[in-house]
């Protein structure tokens, strides 16, 4: 059997520590307003986790509050400007077709039809 099971969790960490094009943050910073620790960092003891005391930690979380609200609302509108664009080179490609009375159009036969000699091409 796989160890699938005991590599998730380092899986779904790196996921949602990865900065994501579409909303230009990384899904950890959008749900806690900080960026993330990896776990290397603790144990090893990194600059960027050693220096760092709870009082300083709190107080740069206080001031980063109003900018986490800022950060989201423009994630939503790097978000819908993504959708946009893919909206746009999809309905790039259509192609409008008009119907007009008499023509004849796809339509799919159910076993429940009048006739079961009729087909998907039938008029109505």
């Amino acid at each position: 059997m796989g160890r699938w099971v005991e590599e998730l969790p380092f899986v779904l960490w790196a996921d949602r520590t990865t900065a994501k094009t579409t909303i230009g943050q990384t899904p950890y910073y959008l749900v806690f307003g900080a960026e993330s620790i990896i776990p290397i960092e603790v144990v090893i003891l990194m600059a960027r986790y050693q220096l760092q005391t709870q009082d300083n930690n709190d107080r740069i979380l206080v001031e980063d509050l109003d900018t986490t609200y800022e950060i989201r609302d423009l994630s939503k509108i790097r978000v819908a400007a993504h959708q946009q664009n893919i909206a746009k080179a999809y309905n790039r490609n259509i192609k409008i077709q008009r119907f007009r009375v008499g023509d004849l159009v796809l339509r799919k036969a159910l076993q429940n039809t009048k006739d079961p000699k009729d087909g998907k091409l039938t008029p109505k």
